[in-house]
């Protein structure tokens, strides 16, 4: 009897251990950490300014060779809209010229900017200017969604890409345009005034 009641000890102690384990290696899968989706970071090139872009706030990568003088700055720390995104990154001293991710947030236009030499960008001077943006890492801050892709302002698009047509043409003479000239423009329909349309 001795040996009945210690082989039920046995097999209860191998339960309750089976049980615990169990219990731990489940407690453990339950408290790793919730991986967050990996930001898509989208890329950008040397010559965008801050102003085509809409968004008040974004990540992007910029390519390496952005150091450019080619690809204009205006201000320091604090740049003009009309500056090159990129370019701004590397005067401020947030990227070199091997490119990388940086963080922009867009700020009210200022009533002047200074240009400066730093990091091997010559920044220029500019008096007044509507909006204007600041660069940091490109380290997402925590609790903020950036976007995936960005939102360029209407100079963007198709047409204006492609070079099919430069000046906006009212719905008025639309007509007009598509039976002479193809069809093959994009117009904006609204109270435009009318001006010479150029066609390259």
């Amino acid at each position: 009897m001795g040996i009945v009641v210690l082989t039920m000890k046995a097999s209860v102690i191998e339960m309750f251990l089976v049980l615990l384990a169990t219990g731990i290696h489940s407690n453990k899968d339950m408290t790793k950490k919730i991986k967050r989706p990996k930001l898509t970071v989208p890329q950008i090139n040397c010559d965008v300014k801050a102003g085509k872009i809409i968004n008040p706030e974004f990540v992007v990568k910029c390519p390496a060779g952005c150091q450019d003088p080619k690809y204009h700055v205006y201000g320091t720390d604090i740049y003009a809209s009309y500056s090159s995104v990129c370019g701004a990154a590397i005067h401020s001293g947030v990227l070199d010229n091997s490119g990388g991710k940086i963080l922009v947030r867009k700020v009210a236009g200022q009533s002047g900017y200074k240009g400066s030499y730093s990091n091997g960008v010559q920044s220029l001077s500019l008096p007044r200017w509507r909006e204007s943006f600041i660069v940091s890492e490109g380290k997402p801050q925590r609790g903020v969604t950036y976007p995936s892709a960005l939102t360029y302002s209407s100079s963007k698009s198709p047409a204006a890409k492609t070079g099919k047509c430069s000046y906006v043409i009212s719905s008025k003479y639309s007509e007009f345009v598509n039976r002479v000239l193809g069809g093959s423009i994009e117009i904006n329909i609204g109270q435009a005034p009318l001006m010479p349309a150029r066609f390259s």
